[in-house]
C-alpha cells in the first residue's frame, strides 16, 4: 500500500499496516461468509477426518501398549503364584518329614524318663527271687524285697549307652536338618534373585519400548508438522491462483458485461435467471402493464362475486334462524301443555288415592290410632 503523502513517519507506516491487515481480514471474512459450502457446514471436514484418524491411531497404539503391560503383569503373577506353590509344597514336605521323624524316633516309649512313668513297670519288673540258687539271697534264705533293683549297674550302663546313641542320632539329625534348611534357603534366595533379575530385564525392556514409542511419536509429529506446513503452503498457493482466476472470470463474465442473453433459462423459455437478470425491455414492460391491468380487473370481478355470494349466504342464514326460532317456540308451547296435562292428571290421581285411603281406614276395625305412636320415644331407654 502506497501513501500519497510528501513525508511518511513511523506512526503513518504502522497505521497503514493496521489498515492493510484490517482490509485483508475483511476480505477473508467475506470469502468465508460468501462461500456456500463453508457457510452450510462450518467446518473443515478434511482436517477433522485427519484428526480422527490420528486419534484412532494413537488410541490403537495405547491399547497395544496396555495389552503388553497386562500380559507382562499376568506373566509375573503366574511366576509368583508358581513360586509360592513350590515353596508351599516344600514346606509341606518338611512338615511331613518332621512328623514322620517324631512318630518314628520320638515316641513316648523312647523317652529317657519313660521307665519312671511306665504304667506297666510292675509287670515288667523281676520277681523277688529268680531261683532257689539265687546268689543274691542271704544266709538266712530271706527273700528279696520289692522295689530293689537287681540289675542296677547293668541297667545304668545300658541307659548311658542308649542316651549317648540318642544324643549322637539327634546331633546327626539336627545337622542334617540344618543342612537341608541351608539348602532350602539357598534355593529360595537363588529363586528370588532369578525373579528380581527377570523383573529387572522386563523393566529394561519396558523402558526401551517406551523410549522407542516416544521416539516414533516424536518423529511422526515432526513429519506431520512438515506435512501440515507443506499443505498450508500448497493451499495458500492454490488459493492465490483461484483468486486470480476468479478475478479474471469476474472481469470477463456476463454479469459485468451485462449480456441479456445469459439471463434466459435453458429449461423454460418463459423463465429468467434471477441473479443474471438486468431488467425488462420496453416491450416487455408494456406487456407486463397490460397483464397487471387484466389481473386487477379479474380481481375486482372476483371480489364482487364473493360479496354477492356472502350477502346471499347471510340472507339464507337469517331465514334459517327465523325458521328455527319459530320451531323452538312451537316445541316449547307443546311441552308446556304436556306438563300442565301431567300436573292435572297427578292432582286427580292424588285425590282419588286419598279418598281410597280414608275409605280403607273406615273399613278396618283394628286401625292404628295416634295414641299407639305417642307411647314411643318418651325416655332414653
Amino acid at each position: 500500500m502506497t501513501l500519497k503523502m510528501p513525508l511518511c513517519t513511523k506512526e503513518d507506516l504502522s497505521e497503514a499496516v493496521k489498515l492493510q491487515k484490517r482490509a485483508q481480514y475483511e476480505e477473508e471474512r467475506k470469502s468465508r461468509i460468501f462461500n456456500a459450502r463453508q457457510r452450510l457446514f462450518g467446518l473443515d471436514l478434511d482436517a477433522l477426518e485427519r484428526q480422527i484418524l490420528e486419534k484412532k491411531k494413537q488410541r490403537s497404539i495405547q491399547i497395544e501398549c496396555d495389552k503388553r503391560y497386562e500380559e507382562q503383569e499376568q506373566l509375573q503373577k503366574r511366576l509368583i503364584t508358581a513360586k509360592e506353590k513350590e515353596l508351599e509344597k516344600e514346606k509341606r514336605i518338611v512338615d511331613s518329614d518332621l512328623n514322620y521323624y517324631r512318630c518314628r524316633y520320638q515316641r513316648l516309649d523312647q523317652r529317657r524318663e519313660y521307665d519312671l512313668n511306665d504304667p506297666n513297670f510292675l509287670k515288667k519288673a523281676k520277681p523277688a527271687r529268680i531261683a532257689d540258687d539265687d546268689i543274691m539271697l542271704g544266709v538266712s534264705s530271706a527273700q528279696i524285697f520289692y522295689g530293689e533293683d537287681l540289675h542296677r549297674n547293668e541297667r545304668q550302663v545300658r541307659q548311658r549307652e542308649q542316651q549317648r546313641a540318642w544324643l549322637d542320632q539327634q546331633v546327626k539329625e539336627r545337622k542334617q536338618a540344618e543342612e537341608a534348611r541351608r539348602k532350602a534357603d539357598s534355593v529360595y534366595i537363588e529363586s528370588v534373585n532369578c525373579r528380581d533379575k527377570h523383573l529387572e530385564e522386563m523393566a529394561k525392556s519396558d523402558h526401551n519400548m517406551r523410549h522407542q514409542i516416544t521416539h516414533k511419536i516424536r518423529q511422526y509429529n515432526i513429519n506431520l508438522a512438515k506435512q501440515k506446513q507443506a499443505n498450508r503452503e500448497r493451499a495458500k498457493r492454490e488459493t492465490y491462483e483461484d483468486d486470480m482466476a476468479e478475478i479474471y472470470n469476474m472481469l470477463s463474465s456476463d454479469m459485468l458485461t451485462e449480456n441479456p442473453d445469459v439471463a434466459q433459462s435453458r429449461l423454460n423459455p418463459n423463465k429468467k435467471i434471477a441473479f443474471m437478470y438486468r431488467g425488462m425491455t420496453p416491450d416487455e414492460l408494456v406487456e407486463f402493464r397490460k397483464g397487471q391491468e387484466q389481473q386487477l380487473t379479474q380481481t375486482l370481478q372476483r371480489k364482487t362475486e364473493v360479496q354477492l355470494m356472502n350477502k346471499q349466504w347471510e340472507q339464507y342464514a337469517i331465514n334459517m334462524d327465523r325458521t328455527l326460532m319459530l320451531k323452538q317456540i312451537e316445541m316449547d308451547r307443546k311441552h308446556k301443555e304436556q306438563l300442565d296435562e301431567l300436573v292435572r292428571a297427578n292432582t286427580k290421581l292424588a285425590v282419588e288415592q286419598d279418598q281410597q285411603r280414608k275409605e280403607a281406614l273406615v273399613q278396618l276395625s283394628n286401625a292404628v290410632s295416634d295414641e299407639f305412636y305417642d307411647q314411643f320415644n318418651k325416655n332414653s331407654r
